[in-house]
């Protein structure tokens, strides 16, 4: 049975059959040691594929080789941003997408996504699996932003969720920042179109507390919401 495991922030373990996935391990500076120690548990002798979305320190950690080295093989995937500023720290064998490239790694079919930030999201097919992922691909509606900014992170989104719509989604890991709490990062508008079976909120910063007063406009009919509580807590989908 498949299972996601919060880790932290929008950093979590996706165990599907002998595979497992890694998405977002941030840097140290944004991840307790506690943390690390849980995270390297449920990686420890796996067949691991690691993704990072985009190279800011909340979502990507430089020594993530080091990091990652209890599994038994690895695989990388990253954004070009990660490439072009951590290149060195990665194996030759990593593979670096862009929007609109697709990859299948001995069936993970990995389809790099726009984000209206910086780097990617991902879509994801596995043994009748999947999972959209987004990384930092949000309505980032921030108060200070000019009308214009806003329109424009908002036609991006829009376009996201246009092309996610209609799509089976099994798992949708998208954002819910706890500092917009009116749009709630778009994750309502992300339900209310696409509807995944399972929805997993993000970006909130060790801050899980949120979940619990966001939870009545994150949960819909025929949805089910990982409202998790502390590192660790598991899903099984």
């Amino acid at each position: 049975m498949p299972r996601i495991v919060y880790i932290h922030h929008n950093c979590f373990v996706l165990e599907a059959g002998e595979r497992t996935l890694l998405f977002d391990y941030p840097a140290p500076a944004y991840l307790p040691e506690a943390v690390a120690r849980v995270c390297a548990s449920h990686l420890a002798g796996r067949q691991l594929t690691v993704f990072a979305s985009h190279s800011h320190d909340d979502h990507f950690d430089p020594e993530i080789v080091a990091a990652t080295s209890g599994a038994a093989a690895r695989q990388f995937v990253v954004s070009d941003d990660v490439a072009d500023l951590y290149g060195d720290a990665l194996p030759p064998g990593r593979i670096t997408m862009e929007p609109e490239d697709r990859v299948d790694l001995d069936g993970l079919t990995v389809t790099a996504l726009e984000s209206n930030d910086l780097g990617l999201a991902y879509l994801l097919e596995m043994d009748g699996l999947t999972v959209y992922y987004g990384g930092d691909m949000a309505l980032w509606d921030w108060p200070g932003n000019t009308p214009a900014a806003n329109r424009a992170v908002g036609m991006t989104w829009r376009r996201q969720l246009g092309r996610l719509e209609g799509k089976r989604l099994d798992v949708a890991f998208s954002n819910t920042d706890p500092r917009l709490p009116e749009s709630l990062c778009g994750a309502p508008e992300l339900l209310d179109r696409v509807r995944p079976r399972v929805f997993v909120p993000m970006h909130l910063g060790g801050h899980v507390h949120y979940l619990d007063a966001f939870a009545p406009r994150l949960t819909r009919p025929g949805t089910t919401l990982f409202c998790y509580a502390k590192l660790g807590d598991v899903l099984d989908i």
